[in-house]
This record gives structure tokens, C-alpha cells and sequence, in this order.
């Protein structure tokens, strides 16, 4: 990356003069670093001391076409430099302040971050010396989320502008963090809201081939693990989720509906002949279905949580893989882990993220629904999450209109099949689970989290999410 530095210093000429060779210093110091690590450093030809050195610097280093550019504290300096440097840099920024105890850098730091947070200007910190492990790994964080993530993130957000969003009815529930604002998205995110009744595509269902919706049954009858019949699972119910996936399928195809959000319940689970959305929402979300046995996903949230069928869409323009929805159910002590849940939700993908549809499939068992929840009966969707190494959750929604995103890193994990099974019976046996560890800490997620609901996807995308964000003026808040 080309990475510019701009350093500062005192306001009066007399001061910065004695000054000035200190600060060079210090300036050579974090180019040389730089170097070390594969970067290309750009130094500003002047300290800066005045309006002019700062603008001049700043005007200079975003010709050159800085990828980032290093505000670099390590005496006084006036704040207001920095921020007429800030507003001239078109490139992310990141406060240094070196450690150099005979003068008051950390203060100009401080003074100077305040002054960013005044004018609204979003920019990253590391305090300290680049001998420090922690202080260099905060600098290589930062350059390596504004290197090619952050042109990732970028183009996820301009993936979202155009595209269509089949709103059928609305959060079921009472899940004020489904609630969205249909023309707030459109200006916001560029994405149209078209909103529909489930009653279209109850009505669709009759138009759906017997032949197609026998076929889809015997795909599940070959691909799964196991199919547990019963009173409230029969080859009907199966038959009547298949009909209802393909009606929806086809209706979402001949209106351009790039992304989804079922309400499912109350609407359609209460009544008879009702239908469980579980096996519909699995191949929706899943990379194979019995017609295309290699798919993109689509994506689809249930219970017409629109909020997060906005963050998976955004999971996925970033991490081109199928994205979690889940319940954040429960956290057992004893094994330190997170159960996440949700009736249907997760894409078998999850079970191996194998490219072999059969692999992953091949790990699923059709359970029939639980009929306190699902008196219409059918098949709910099981199976246990693959370990992952590093995850990435995140979650949009909104505080008093304004978006945030709340994300971390984590990771998901196994046990032996006993212990899963163990555990998974303390919550829903027959719905798929994912146990997951997180990096941020249990009082963290009890105070800041606020949606029932939570979404990932594999790798570390956190920078690339934070991009994505700054790009369509969402708070990001990061978990710790």
C-alpha cells in the first residue's frame, strides 16, 4: 500500500523550528517501519506547523493516491491542523501517538481526536511505539482493513444499489428490530421494498407441477441423512414445503426479487393446513436445492426480519458464501459456548461448507416439526455447524432511525456426538445448531447486543464490513 505520513507539531514558528528535527526523527522511524512490512511510505515534505504545511501536506499526499494515510503525533500540536489536514485527505486516516515523554504528543493526539469526533470525520488509533507488538499489530490491522478489504467493502455496499427485496408481509412477533423503513432504504441503500401479501404465494401454490413437487421430495428422501416420519411429518407435509419453495422460487424470479423475508409465523403456522417455512428457508439460503444442485443462495430471512436479511445480503456480497441466521438462544457455562438456533434457518452448507451439495446434505435429519410451536406439522431442518476457526457475526438495526452495526469475531466448535446431542436436547433437538466461542465478552454482548437474532459468515471480514459501512453511513459498532 502507498501510505502517506503527515507529522505535527507546534503552532508557533520559534517551537516548531526547535522542534523540527525531532520530528523528522520520528517520521523516519514509522516510514522505516512501514518499509519493513512491504509498504510503500509517502512522506509529507514539511512538519506541519501552520494552516498552510497542513493543507499543502494533505493536498500532496492525496495526489500521490495514498491508500492511507498516518497522522503522526509526538509533540504539541494545534488540533485545527488536523482537522483542515483531514478535510483535504480522501483516504482513511489513523492517529500514531509515539511515545516521546519530554513533550506532550499524546495530548495533541487526544486534543486531535476530539477534534475529528466534532467534525464528524471517521478515522482509527494506535497509542504508543512500533516496538510494542500491540501497537504495531493495531497499525497492520488497520492497513490491511483499508488495503483490499476496504475495496471490498466498498463494492459490497454499491452491490446493494438496484437491487429488489420481497418484503411478504412483515415481522412476525412483534420484532420491533425486523421494522424497516421501505423508502429510508431506497435512499439509504438504493434497495426497493416490494411488498407483498403471503396470500400471493399461498395462492401460487395450486399452480405448482405435481411432477416437479414429487421430485423434490425424493431428492430430499435420497440426499438427507434421515427422514423421521410421523403424524406430524408425512410425505404431504413434505410435499406441501416443497410446493411452497418452488411457488415462491418462481414468483421471486418473474419479479426480480433479489433477496427475502418470510414471515412465516403466526400467519402461516396457526391454521391446519398451514405450513412450516423451515425447509423453504433452508433452500432458499442453501448453495443446492433438487433443481440446481450448484446455486447461489438466496438470501432469506425468517419471521420477516428484514433488518437481517439486510445484513446477510451485505455477509454475503463480502464473503460470496451462504450466511448463518440464528437465534442467540443460550450460552452453557460449562462449556463456554453459545448455542445458535433458529427453526429452519441455517443453509445445510453450514454442516460441512463442502462444495459437494451431498456432503452437506448427506449431514441433515428431517425431524417433524414441534407442534407447540408448528401445529401444522412438517419438517424442521437439523443438523450441527461444521467447527470453524474464525467467524465473523455481525447484525444490523437501528437506534432511533440511524443504522449501526454491532459485529465481532468468534469461532464455531464440536464436541464429541453425545455431547452435542446432550446439548442441543436442552434447547430444540430438531432444529439445526451452531455452537459457537466469541471474542467479545459475555457482559459486552449483555449490555451493547440488541437483536434476538444473529448472522455469520466464515474468515475475518471485519474490515471489509467496516468499508462496507462508512460506505452506506452505518455505525459500525465493534464488540469487545
Amino acid at each position: 500500500m502507498k501510505v502517506g505520513i503527515l507529522t505535527f507539531t507546534d503552532g508557533r514558528e520559534r517551537v516548531a523550528e526547535t522542534l523540527d528535527a525531532d520530528c523528522k526523527r520520528f517520521q523516519s522511524e514509522v516510514a522505516n517501519w512501514l518499509r519493513s512490512e512491504g509498504h510503500a511510505p509517502i512522506e509529507a515534505s514539511d512538519i506541519v506547523w501552520d494552516y498552510r504545511t497542513a493543507i499543502d501536506g494533505a493536498e500532496r499526499l492525496t495526489d500521490r493516491g495514498c491508500d492511507a494515510v498516518i497522522l503522526n503525533f509526538c509533540v504539541w500540536a494545534f488540533p485545527d491542523f488536523a482537522a483542515q489536514a483531514a478535510l483535504r485527505i480522501d483516504a482513511p486516516i489513523l492517529f500514531l501517538g509515539n511515545i516521546n515523554p519530554r513533550y506532550p504528543g499524546w495530548v495533541a493526539f487526544f486534543a486531535a481526536a476530539g477534534a475529528m469526533d466534532e467534525m464528524g470525520r471517521p478515522f482509527s488509533r494506535a497509542l504508543g511505539d512500533l516496538g510494542d507488538p500491540k501497537v504495531a499489530d493495531k497499525v497492520r490491522g488497520f492497513l490491511r482493513r483499508n488495503g483490499d478489504e476496504r475495496q471490498l467493502g466498498f463494492a459490497a455496499a454499491d452491490a446493494l444499489r438496484g437491487l429488489r427485496y420481497g418484503e411478504f408481509d412483515g415481522p412476525s412477533m412483534g420484532m420491533y428490530t425486523g421494522h424497516i423503513d421501505p423508502s429510508q432504504w431506497m435512499e439509504q441503500f438504493g434497495i426497493h421494498v416490494f411488498h407483498r401479501s403471503q396470500l400471493t404465494l399461498a395462492s401460487l401454490c395450486d399452480g405448482v407441477d405435481q411432477d416437479r413437487v414429487s421430485a423434490g421430495v425424493d431428492w430430499l428422501e435420497e440426499n438427507c441423512r434421515e427422514i423421521r416420519w410421523g403424524d406430524l411429518l408425512t410425505r404431504e407435509h413434505l410435499a406441501k414445503q416443497i410446493r411452497f419453495y418452488y411457488a415462491t422460487k418462481d414468483y421471486c424470479i418473474s419479479e426480480g426479487i433479489d433477496f427475502l423475508g418470510l414471515t412465516g409465523q403466526l400467519d402461516y403456522t396457526e391454521w391446519k393446513d398451514g405450513i412450516t417455512m423451515d425447509v423453504a428457508e433452508a433452500l432458499f439460503n442453501d448453495t443446492a436445492d433438487p433443481e440446481d444442485e450448484n446455486k447461489r443462495p438466496t438470501i432469506c430471512g425468517t419471521e420477516c426480519d428484514s433488518n437481517g436479511a439486510l445484513t446477510m445480503r451485505i455477509l454475503h456480497e463480502i464473503a460470496d458464501t451462504p450466511v448463518l441466521f440464528a437465534d442467540l438462544r443460550h450460552y452453557f457455562e460449562e462449556q463456554q459456548v453459545y448455542d445458535l438456533v433458529n427453526s429452519g434457518q441455517h443453509a445445510p452448507w453450514f454442516a460441512k461448507r463442502s462444495k459437494s451439495f451431498s456432503d452437506n446434505w448427506g449431514e441433515v435429519t428431517l425431524h417433524p416439526a414441534n407442534g407447540m410451536y408448528f401445529p401444522c406439522g412438517g419438517a424442521s431442518v437439523e443438523f450441527f455447524a461444521e467447527p470453524c476457526e474464525i467467524v465473523t457475526f455481525a447484525r444490523m438495526t437501528r437506534k432511533s432511525g440511524s443504522y449501526r452495526m454491532h459485529y465481532f469475531t468468534g469461532s464455531f466448535v464440536r464436541f464429541d456426538e453425545a455431547t452435542d446431542r446432550s446439548l442441543a436436547a436442552q434447547t430444540s433437538p430438531e432444529w439445526p445448531h451452531a455452537f459457537a466461542r466469541f471474542d467479545c465478552s459475555n457482559e459486552s454482548l449483555a449490555q451493547r447486543y440488541s437483536s434476538n437474532h444473529i448472522h455469520a459468515v466464515p474468515g475475518d471480514v471485519t474490515g471489509a464490513l467496516e468499508a462496507c459501512c462508512e460506505a452506506l453511513g452505518i455505525v459500525p459498532q465493534p464488540l469487545q
